[in-house]
This record gives C-alpha cells, sequence and structure tokens, in this order.
C-alpha cells in the first residue's frame, strides 16, 4: 500500500473517531454492568435467601437421587439392565405414593428406530384421579434414562436427570397425600379438578424417544386422556444444580398468554427466583443449545400440547461422570418441586 500523505491522514483521522466511539462505548457499557450486576445481585441473592420450603422433602429427595445415581444402576442407559433396575425402582416408589398404574400398568413398552436397528424403550406412568370426575389432564415429564457407562466410568446423571425424577415423585407424593382433602390439598380450592399423568420417559438421551412414543400413545383411539384433553404438560430435565444466577429457567412462556402472573405466582409460593428463557452462550467453547428441542416436552409441543419446561444450563459435570448427588442443591430441588406443584393447582383460566 502507498502511505501518501492524505490518506495517512483521512486514517488518522478515522482512528482517531473509531478510538473516541470506543472509548464511550466501553463507559457505557461498563456502567450498564456495574448497575446491572448491582441490582441483579440484591435481587438473587434475595431470591436465594427468602426460598421458603413448605412440604418439600429433602432426605427423601436425597434417597430418590442416590438410589438412582448408585453404580448397580451403571447410568440408567436405555436397553440395559441398569434401566431395568430403574424401572423397578419407579415401580416401588409409584407404588408407595399409590399412583394408579396407566391402562392397568406402570411401564408403557414402545419400540423406535436407532442405529439402523429397532431399538425398545419403556416409559413409566402412573395417574392420580381428581377427586371429582372431569376430562381436564395436567402431565408431568422426566426422562429417567442417561448415558450408561464410558469405559470404566459410570455416568451417574444425578442432574440429568435423576433430579427431575425425584422431583417428580416428590410431587406426586404430595398430591396424593391430600386427594382425598379436596383438589391438590386445598379444601377450599375454587378451582376445578384436574387429572394428572406422571410419566418418567425412556430413551430421551438419544432422541426424544419416550416423548415422542408418549404422545403416539395418547393418540390412539380410546386412551385416556386423549391428547386434546391436555392443557398442560410439565417437563423437568436438570433442575438440581443452579449456576449464577441462582435461577430455575422456565421455558414456554410464548404458549401463556398470562405467563407473567404464572411465574409470579410461583415466585410468591417459594421465593425461587425464575427466568423466563435461558441465557445466551457466551464464547465458542460453550454448548449451545436449541432450547425448544432439548427434552421431552418438544414433540408434546409439536402435537399442540401447552408446556412448561423447567432447567438449568450445562454445568461443567453435563453429560460426565462428575454429576454425583453430592452436587445437587436439594434446597433449590425442593423449591423447584414446590413450584412445579403450584402449576398443577393454578386456575385453568390462567393457563389460557
Amino acid at each position: 500500500m502507498d502511505p501518501t500523505p492524505h490518506r495517512l491522514n483521512g486514517l488518522t483521522s478515522t482512528r482517531l473517531r473509531f478510538q473516541q466511539s470506543v472509548m464511550l462505548a466501553t463507559v457505557l457499557f461498563t456502567s450498564l454492568i456495574i448497575s446491572g450486576c448491582t441490582h441483579s445481585s440484591s435481587s438473587y441473592a434475595s431470591c436465594k435467601t427468602q426460598l421458603a420450603l413448605e412440604w418439600a422433602d429433602t432426605e427423601q429427595l436425597h434417597a430418590d437421587i442416590a438410589k438412582l445415581t448408585s453404580p448397580k444402576f451403571e447410568g440408567r442407559k436405555t436397553g440395559t439392565s441398569g434401566a431395568e433396575l430403574t424401572r423397578q425402582y419407579i415401580d416401588l416408589r409409584y407404588r408407595e405414593i399409590g399412583l394408579t398404574p396407566w391402562k392397568g400398568k406402570y411401564s408403557a413398552p414402545f419400540t423406535y428406530q436407532y442405529s439402523f436397528g429397532e431399538r425398545r424403550g419403556i416409559n413409566m406412568i402412573g395417574v392420580i384421579y381428581a377427586p371429582e370426575p372431569t376430562d381436564k389432564w395436567r402431565v408431568i415429564l422426566a426422562h429417567y434414562d442417561h448415558l450408561g457407562m464410558k469405559g470404566n466410568k459410570i455416568h451417574p446423571g444425578a442432574d440429568d436427570n435423576a433430579s427431575g425424577v425425584a422431583a417428580l415423585l416428590q410431587v406426586a407424593s404430595q398430591i396424593a397425600k391430600h386427594n382425598k382433602i379436596g383438589y391438590a390439598g386445598l379444601p377450599d380450592s375454587s378451582q376445578s379438578p384436574v387429572n394428572t399423568l406422571f410419566v418418567a420417559t425412556d430413551a430421551e438421551e438419544p432422541g426424544l424417544f419416550g416423548g415422542y412414543a408418549l404422545v403416539e400413545q395418547l393418540k390412539e383411539l380410546g386412551t385416556i386422556p386423549q391428547i386434546e384433553q391436555i392443557e398442560l404438560a410439565i417437563n423437568m430435565d436438570m433442575v438440581g444444580r443452579p449456576g449464577r444466577p441462582y435461577v430455575i429457567y422456565l421455558e414456554g412462556r410464548r404458549g401463556f398468554t398470562h405467563f407473567n402472573d404464572i411465574k409470579r405466582t410461583l415466585t410468591t409460593a417459594t421465593g425461587l427466583c425464575i427466568k423466563a428463557n435461558h441465557p445466551s452462550p457466551l464464547g465458542r467453547s460453550v454448548l449451545k443449545v436449541d432450547w425448544l428441542r432439548a427434552s421431552d416436552h418438544y414433540p408434546l409441543h409439536k402435537a399442540g400440547v401447552p408446556w412448561l419446561y423447567f432447567g438449568v444450563p450445562p454445568h461443567k459435570d453435563y453429560h460426565g461422570s462428575g454429576d454425583t448427588v453430592e452436587k445437587i442443591d436439594l434446597k433449590f430441588l425442593a423449591a423447584v418441586s414446590e413450584s412445579v406443584y403450584q402449576l398443577l393447582i393454578i386456575d385453568s383460566l390462567t393457563l389460557k
């Protein structure tokens, strides 16, 4: 390049204007970050210290996760003996809680195509019927499968997704415990009764196959419920290890006109901080996730069922051998459980 004087002067002038713009933008950005962090930090800290738990049993949450992540379960990979042991444990807990077997049994087998062959998965489904007859249904999902063994290492999947299964069992216990008093334990509630379907799905990790199988079964003629009777599906996938900020993320707001009212109700009940969308990833090394298609709510979304999805962002132990029960924040998980329960007793009109 020929460094003529007029060109150098022009470049110097351009550089000066650019540097001034950068300095101004930096000052503005820094001030926004400082004010934002100050506000956010105090807000999130307040939420964390104000978690108000009424009934969730942290000891039972720990016991369920510890069992599901124990070495003999070998990471709960679909189609393995560890997956069978997992189903036996879920069957035991469903019976203890008092769930009614769906279509006469808790196990709901299905087949799917994977790696040029046919595979078999088994969802575990139980029901709690409303105290009064109704055709309204709500569904709670949490996948129980994980990655299994990789070499000699077990991938225990405490957060992904033993945490969601443990929360599902907590919610089921609470509804069953108070079902005879009135709808979901609210004797004076004006809320119309709703039946609840509890689904621990299989084969989520290889491709949401348990979710797709559930949708197909709900479309079968004569199946109760029919898919159009479901006014809400709640999916819990990785709900036990909050990062910074200390929040649970609740995806699915576009399906609800009164989403802010829903979020306010949940926060008021437990003090749990809830954000409507996962944060955008920073840097090329951070895993980018399409949250709509990330878990078993997606097949229900495609079928037109309104859904909400509770989860935390991927952490350093995501899909690793370090995702263990000792790293689960039990108080946080208990608050998530109670928030999900609130969605089961919220008025149907709020879900429109």
